[in-house]
């Protein structure tokens, strides 16, 4: 028996503002310390609640990154933000692990 777990990946442009390369970005999406599923709402023309992504870039020792992506099921993510985590996302993520 065999899985296809391929997901698709596309990068809006405005995931590039920051100078974020897309692996650290990857990175910390596949190592995240806090996943907020329907972090805000949607931003027409999307109809999707973004999920954020709080998790470190590739070097050790870097600041958390903040990743919002839509997720389209059955396998498609969207990633339209990419940055340094700013302190109303880590104040977040420290309020709800209490």
């Amino acid at each position: 028996m065999s899985y296809n777990t391929q997901v698709g990946i596309t990068w809006a442009h405005s995931a590039d503002k920051h100078d974020v390369d897309h692996e650290d970005a990857l990175h910390a999406i596949a190592n995240a310390v806090h996943v907020e599923i329907a972090f805000v709402d949607p931003r027409p023309p999307s109809t999707v609640a973004p999920t954020v992504y709080v998790g470190p870039p590739r070097q050790s020792g870097g600041p958390l990154l903040e990743v919002l992506v839509e997720e389209r099921p059955p396998r498609e993510l969207r990633i339209f933000h990419v940055m340094q985590a700013r302190p109303k996302i880590l104040a977040r993520m420290t309020r709800e692990q209490r």
